[in-house]
């Protein structure tokens, strides 16, 4: 790889990973174009890069950006929006860092950025792509100049979310600045070199004596490499324990953990129980899963109980209403199918020690580009553990398996002129019709895309085609993302928050899983890889499940009685509010005349998917919690949890809650949910307050942390 930096630096910031395709489907029609219209962004633009995230690149780095030159420089960024209108963790510390008062007012004078943002429309006018803005706003304070327009990608646009958006602004704004008003680049006019690999496959000898009752990812001869690929997915976020106290180590205190930060292996967890909670006939299979996460304090038999007292004079292992990152595996079925549509000559190593040396250059611009697969394991436990072949192919997916397709095979130049046309903007619908709708995986496509298999003496020379290998594979396929569930359970709601179990000392949490899964429009069978796994699971004394905590979105609750919350959520956003209530529940000492908890609870029937409806009722017969419900469909006409919210106390309900009684509010539950909760509650005040002091006052409340939003699309 070229050792030398690119004429511009690409940065992200993502949760889910779609920023970061962006970046790459950028890079590679910039590098494209830059074959037939300039010289200058046709050189250092090695095959395979585009960028990193910012927190890898590091602030430091990116200061620089703004006075190592005086040059312009051109940054590229890609930035998605999280939460409720918040930065990503992938940016958090430079963020942080950019908005330090005491930064020159010209830090980035010699900085131009092209900016494209992510977000999702169904959060609202203020909430769309409002990280990217804020950025933008915040480069401009810093006297960076915008390089052209800002572009912005709705996960609701038709035929491919963010990435039809993407193409859009590609070709009529940025290109359009960097090459001018030229010809688009045709196809048959790009110059293809045969794709290149930084990764070197070795096999090292043949397994024999596997101990099968051990996933590979526990086998002493793997281990050390798996935990560190696993470590590589540790959210920026996530809570690290000493091992010397057991202590979770949060905020400044990280300081004190001897490797960075943002680096950590997974806790370990065994299912203790795994219960579904929607009734038998109910369409929707939603698990509560109950865990035992391993602490990593080693105690001595012989001081139990001394430790665990000990240890919980510290703290609590995580905050009521933090969330659980699960890291899922692939299932069997997928894994061998994906291995059966693969050319013979992988087929027969699959099961065989490999070494993976990756030659990648050390750069922060490329430290994030490529993936730090395992340098130790089997390709089947590489595919089983790491790689994410359940996920849907992004168009860039298809382009570069084109190269691959055999042109000795009967219709491999066919195959190959189909894929490169289901990544092009023109056939966008296309794509949206074969993947998107009909949820395609990476097994599915190398399936139906049979000549990428076909191997033959003669390579096709003369042809664009290169015999797929594994070091090949391992330039496509993407790792694994770990999926993010709110903790249904209260650290402090039982007296013992450390507990034994099986002689491990550890703690408990619980989740509340709606498991997705359904059929196409042509009755192709899909299902979600995380909830599928987690459905799967039995309690069992085995700690192999693969966790990180986090903080969620409510770290400012109070436990005060005297101060009520207003607890809305609907489904399983009903988890991370039952971990406050549970939480608040755990500090009361007095029960008030007026329940200080209210929850407005919204799911489709009261006697199939009321989640947890024998413990609110419990609680509401003691006189701590006020409930109130929403069920969609057991009346003629659908009614929400906003109705509900709208209409209770004859509609003065909102009005005294929050400017009478000073009572907080959190939501949680899908996007448009809490869109309309949102708006119910600004209306409700604006006709006592006005709209422009109810809306002050509700930016108030968000910044004290009275009100807060956990949402999802």
């Amino acid at each position: 790889m070229a050792t030398s930096s690119p004429p511009f630096t690409i940065l992200w910031s993502t949760q889910g990973g779609r920023a970061k395709a962006c970046a790459r489907r950028t890079a590679r029609i910039l590098r494209e174009n830059a074959q037939i219209h300039s010289s200058k962004y046709k050189e250092n633009l090695p095959d395979g890069y585009y960028g990193c995230s910012f927190d890898d690149f590091g602030s430091v780095d990116f200061f620089k950006l703004g006075s190592t030159s005086t040059e312009k420089r051109l940054v590229i960024m890609f930035v998605s929006t999280t939460g409720d209108a918040e930065q990503c963790d992938s940016i958090k510390e430079t963020w942080r860092k950019l908005l330090q008062k005491s930064i020159p007012t010209d830090q980035f004078e010699n900085v131009e950025f092209a900016l494209f943002c992510l977000g999702d429309r169904a959060y609202g006018p203020q909430a769309f792509c409002a990280a990217g803005r804020k950025l933008a706003a915040r480069m401009m304070q810093l006297s960076a100049k915008p390089f052209c327009d800002v572009g912005y990608g709705d996960d609701g646009t038709p035929n491919g979310g963010v990435f039809a958006d993407l193409d859009v602004w590609l070709e009529t704004v940025f290109l359009k600045k960097i090459f001018g008003n030229r010809d688009k680049v045709l196809a048959d006019q790009i110059e293809r070199p045969l794709p290149s690999t930084q990764y070197e496959v070795r096999i090292l000898s043949k397994r024999k004596n596997v101990d099968h009752n051990l996933k590979e990812w526990e086998q002493d001869e793997f281990k050390e490499y798996y935990d560190r690929f696993f470590a590589s997915n540790c959210p920026a976020t996530s809570y690290h324990y000493s091992s010397e106290s057991g202590k979770r180590i949060i905020g400044s205190e990280e300081s004190q953990i001897s490797i960075d930060s943002r680096i950590g292996k997974p806790l370990l967890a065994s299912v203790t129980s795994n219960e579904r909670i929607t009734s038998s006939d109910w369409h929707q299979d939603t698990r509560h899963v109950s865990l035992h996460i391993e602490s990593v304090y080693k105690t001595k038999q012989s001081q139990t109980d001394e430790n665990i007292a000990e240890i919980e004079e510290h703290q609590l292992p995580y905050h009521a209403g933090d969330i659980a990152t699960i890291i899922p595996s692939n299932p069997k079925s997928v894994v061998s199918r994906f291995i059966s549509c693969l050319p013979q000559s992988i087929q027969d190593v699959v099961d065989d020690s490999l070494e993976i040396i990756a030659e990648i250059d050390s750069s922060t611009q490329f430290k994030s580009s490529f993936v730090p697969w395992p340098k130790r394991c089997t390709l089947r436990g590489l595919l089983t553990y790491c790689a994410d072949i359940c996920s849907l192919p992004e168009r860039e997916d298809l382009r570069a398996l084109s190269f691959y397709c055999n042109p000795n095979h009967p219709v491999g130049i066919d195959q190959r002129k189909k894929l490169i046309s289901l990544s092009e903007t023109a056939d966008a619908a296309l794509y949206g019709d074969y993947i998107i709708r009909e949820k395609r995986n990476w097994a599915d496509i190398l399936f139906d895309f049979d000549s990428i298999k076909f191997e033959s003496e003669d390579e096709g020379k003369g042809s664009l085609y290169v015999p797929l290998t594994i070091d090949h594979l391992l330039m496509i396929l993407a790792p694994i993302m770990p999926r993010h569930f709110s903790i249904a359970s209260a650290p402090s709601k039982s007296e013992k928050s450390y507990c034994l179990r099986n002689g491990r000392l550890g703690f408990n949490i619980n989740l509340c899983v709606a498991v997705v899964k359904g059929r196409t429009r042509y009755g192709r069978p899909h299902q979600g890889l995380c909830s599928t796994y987690l459905s799967s699971l039995r309690p069992s004394s085995m700690y192999n499940v693969r966790v990180w905590i986090r903080p969620g979105s409510f770290q400012k609750m109070s436990i005060d009685q005297s101060k009520p919350i207003l607890f809305v959520g609907a489904g399983t956003g009903v988890a991370p509010l039952r971990s406050l209530i549970q939480e608040r529940l755990s500090a009361r000492k007095t029960t008030t005349d007026i329940p200080s908890n209210i929850l407005i609870f919204g799911c489709r029937k009261q006697d199939k998917d009321f989640y947890y409806k024998c413990e609110w009722e419990k609680i509401k017969e003691d006189g701590d919690l006020r409930l109130m419900t929403a069920f969609s469909q057991d009346q003629r006409h659908k009614l929400y949890v906003q109705k509900v919210l709208r209409e209770a106390d004859e509609g003065a309900f909102i009005a005294k809650h929050v400017l009478e009684r000073g009572g907080a509010i959190y939501v949680a539950g899908g996007a448009k949910m809490a869109r309309a909760v949102k708006d119910e509650i600004l209306e409700a005040l604006a006709a006592t307050l006005g709209e422009k002091t109810a809306k002050a006052l509700l930016g108030k409340l968000q910044r004290t942390g009275q009100f807060s939003v956990e949402a999802w699309s």
